[in-house]
């Protein structure tokens, strides 16, 4: 980069101050940027602990909390990191951050942060045997003092501020976990895998209008955004917790009963893993609400093949040609909510 000279400050002596430190530093961005970027992985699993294929207790939710707070927390000295990444980038890192260089040293930070952000009180907690190792990672960024130490969290803030930290997400994190082993209902979250056979299954083309009904936490919708951002889908869900975690998430939620739903335009795809105590009605609704040539793919249980109060149902399921495959038996052990129910999946196209 060249610099005119006509631009620069002087000194007394008339010669020019550089300061070096305000040209970008790129190596030094992307070292500090690959450093946020390792954290994802732990990140990621401490944000969505598993504990669903074990049986749900009070103690086992209470320890998923304190992870989860563990990854958001993470993910807070993460964006840390890429602030002063982004610092150094752009060329205008301020004195107090140049000797940052571990992530240690941002963590130790932000720990500090927690505390309280008088001198006096960061002195006192930093004088404990405890916090020595913070001490000395801080010391070889160039931090010495609680007054510099403060100085360094501030100027992180001013890129990071408190409320630029995501409280969506961890207001998220509580109601999901609060929501694990829900017996409200008939709630069993559907797992990846078969989240991801239903969408298969369902040959989504672009710009589709699709309906997740009885939506749940929203598993099945987020598969959906995540493969095909451009389709248009809508949500329905009954349950005011769940609810709430579809609107947190994002989703278009527009009915809460969906036997009683009634919108104003047709869908091209239902797809969904309805409450099996209301399975038929929920089928029967979901047809209805379907375009000539939409589809209606569905998780359903496997007695609908051998329980006779499915007769009717089954017939139609045969005079629409249905398309019928096996779930593997163990499946929904893995949803947070775990069940050994057998479950198939179903495949319809309206005529």
């Amino acid at each position: 980069m060249q610099l005119s000279l006509l631009n620069l400050p002087y000194n007394e002596d008339n010669s020019p101050i550089v300061d070096i430190f305000n040209i970008p530093n790129l190596e030094k961005a992307e070292a500090l940027r690959n450093l946020a970027a390792s954290m994802q992985p732990t990140i990621d699993q401490k944000k969505n602990p598993a504990i669903g294929n074990q049986r749900v207790t009070k103690h086992r939710k209470t320890i998923a909390q304190g992870i989860i707070q563990e990854g958001i927390e993470l993910e807070i000295i993460q964006s840390w990191l890429f602030a002063i990444a982004q610092m150094w980038e752009a060329g205008n890192i301020a004195p107090i951050l140049r000797g940052i260089s571990h992530k240690s040293q941002v963590e130790a930070l932000f720990r500090i942060s927690q505390m309280g952000e008088t001198i006096q009180k960061v002195q006192e907690k930093l004088a404990g045997e405890y916090y020595r190792d913070w001490v000395k990672s801080l010391s070889r960024a160039g931090l010495h003092t609680p007054s510099e130490i403060i100085s360094a969290i501030t100027e992180i803030q001013r890129v990071v501020k408190p409320e630029a930290i995501d409280t969506t997400k961890q207001l998220l994190n509580k109601l999901e976990l609060e929501i694990i082993g829900m017996k409200d209902g008939d709630f069993f979250p559907t797992p990846k895998l078969v989240c991801q056979r239903l969408v298969q299954l369902a040959d989504i083309k672009p710009n589709w209008q699709i309906l997740e009904p009885s939506a749940g936490s929203g598993n099945i919708a987020e598969y959906i955004t995540d493969t095909y951002p451009n389709v248009q889908l809508e949500v329905v869900e009954i349950n005011y917790d769940l609810r709430q975690i579809l609107e947190l998430k994002g989703f278009n939620l527009v009915g809460k009963n969906f036997l009683e739903f009634n919108p104003s335009h047709l869908y091209n795809a239902c797809i969904m893993n309805p409450p099996f105590c209301e399975l038929v009605q929920h089928i029967y609704q979901a047809w209805k609400l379907l375009v000539p040539g939409g589809v209606l793919v569905s998780v359903i249980p496997e007695s609908v093949f051998f329980n006779r109060k499915y007769k009717t149902f089954k017939g139609w399921l045969q005079a629409n040609n249905s398309y019928v495959e096996m779930v593997d038996k163990d499946a929904f052990l893995s949803s947070n909510n775990p069940t050994n129910v057998a479950t198939r999946i179903i495949k319809l196209i309206k005529p």
